[in-house]
């Protein structure tokens, strides 16, 4: 399943031409500020991306750019990030929109924080 739609994501884009600008919508796990700064990381690095939004409330990612969605898909992947297709195709016509209020976002969730244990001496061990 995931083979195949990566096949019709790179024939697509192969359809669209090499040059064309593409909005590649993704789904991908975003639980706190650490999250969203992590994607962000990843995706900046790829050549060719015009602009990115990240929708927390939605869990959304959307990249426009000349960029490969596949690349896109595997920088966050190896970025320990789960990631869907949404959609991938030409990007809508600019329109002015009204600047929205942030989604407020934890700083740090469950799956980023990191636990330390030490032992101490014939008491037994202290998780932190």
């Amino acid at each position: 399943m995931c083979v195949s739609l990566i096949i019709r994501v790179v024939d697509f884009a192969a359809e669209m031409g090499a040059n064309e600008v593409l909005k590649i919508v993704l789904k991908v796990e975003l639980y706190c500020l650490k999250c969203k700064v992590l994607v962000m990381r990843a995706i900046t690095k790829l050549m060719g991306i015009d602009k990115i939004e990240i929708d927390a409330e939605k869990s959304t990612v959307t990249v426009i750019g000349n960029v490969d969605p596949v690349a896109v898909v595997t920088r966050l992947k190896k970025a320990g990030k789960m990631v869907q297709i949404v959609t991938v195709g030409p990007p809508p016509k600019v329109e002015e929109k009204k600047k929205e209020e942030p989604c407020r976002l934890p700083v740090c969730c469950k799956t980023c924080e990191r636990i330390s244990i030490r032992v101490k001496d014939d008491r037994g061990c202290v998780i932190m």
